[in-house]
């Protein structure tokens, strides 16, 4: 009897030993996950940094005249017309001899060019006009999305893209990279442009820093979102920066379960509205035979179950405990 005890007891700690082996195992699953959390901040961060440093200090010769502007005018060959006029609700500024003139939504330049026709046309022969923005009015725009504090903010001056990010205090770690400006023409249609924040900030196309007008929608989307289910130790949504592949993407998740089978992938992709579904074989891409596809936004990945891990699993949590009732010839 005391052998049959021993012997048990004996069998109860190897078991033991065994799965709190199994399940002592750390992967690495956490460390990638926080290290996809540092490269999405560590990429906000740095445009965000080189927003504040830009911000405020790029010049734009394209501004348009708008309410509230005061315009200091002078006419070389006249300096009795020599004057300040300030643009009313209206977009109109009243001139010496030629009244009322309309000059919203022009630059300075096109409203030197204006002026000099209208006097050439009735009193001066070949006038220099000179133009230039003494006071500019305060322009209310909205920055809106995936910002550290969206809102509706003035900006006096001649604003620009990086001036009105910066006042919204810059990128949240969320942000995408592309930023999408959206404002309501003379006739009243809504147009929409895209820019792409890493052109503008890290290979210096300055040119995207776009002039920001009275009224215009700042959006910053959040960043693309993957998915993954399944067999995984942490299946949900994540974000998608930069290279993600469907083995990257179920590290993030937190690496495959105990129950897993890493034979059974599969990419699900919406492509042309259709679904389409990709077969994975990550011990095949693990070995280099098989391509480890890199996702795209609303991609989903899920991990599928192997029936053997299932069934020793089912015994590890129902049937842990030995009976003590086996008997030893």
């Amino acid at each position: 009897m005391i052998n049959k005890r021993i012997f048990s007891l004996f069998v109860l700690f190897l078991l033991l030993i065994f799965f709190s082996g199994c399940g002592g195992q750390k992967t690495d699953s956490s460390y990638l996950q926080d290290q996809a959390k540092t490269e999405l901040s560590s990429e906000s961060k740095e445009l965000n940094q080189k927003i504040i440093e830009e911000a405020f200090r790029t010049e734009v010769t394209d501004y348009l005249i708008g309410p509230g502007d005061l315009l200091d005018i002078k006419i070389l060959e006249a300096n009795e017309l020599n004057t300040e006029a300030r643009v009313n609700t209206k977009n109109i500024i009243t001139f010496p001899l030629l009244g009322e003139v309309e000059v919203g939504g022009l630059t300075s330049q096109e409203v030197e060019k204006k002026l000099k026709v209208l006097l050439t046309e009735k009193y001066m022969q070949d006038p220099h006009v000179v133009v230039s923005i003494k006071e500019y009015r305060s322009q209310r725009v909205a920055v809106l999305g995936s910002v550290k504090k969206p809102g509706s903010y003035e900006i006096l001056g001649r604003g620009n893209l990086l001036d009105a990010l910066a006042m919204a205090e810059g990128l949240s770690e969320i942000a995408s990279s592309v930023v999408y400006v959206s404002r309501i023409d003379i006739k009243g249609n809504e147009n929409s442009v895209a820019i792409n924040l890493n052109e503008l900030l890290k290979q210096g196309k300055s040119g995207l820093n776009i002039p920001i007008h009275m009224g215009d929608v700042i959006y910053v989307p959040e960043v693309g979102v993957f998915y993954v289910d399944g067999a995984v130790n942490k299946p949900g949504s994540f974000p998608l920066k930069g290279d993600v592949t469907v083995s990257k993407a179920v590290a993030i998740a937190g690496g495959l379960s105990k129950t897993s089978s890493a034979s059974d992938v599969k990419l699900v992709r919406l492509s042309n509205g259709k679904r389409e579904v990709i077969p994975i074989n990550l011990d095949l891409v693990k070995q280099g035979e098989q391509t480890d596809l890199a996702l795209v936004d609303q991609d989903v990945v899920i991990v599928g179950k192997s029936l053997i891990k299932s069934f020793f699993d089912s015994i590890k949590l129902g049937l842990f405990f030995p009976p003590f009732s086996v008997g030893v010839q």
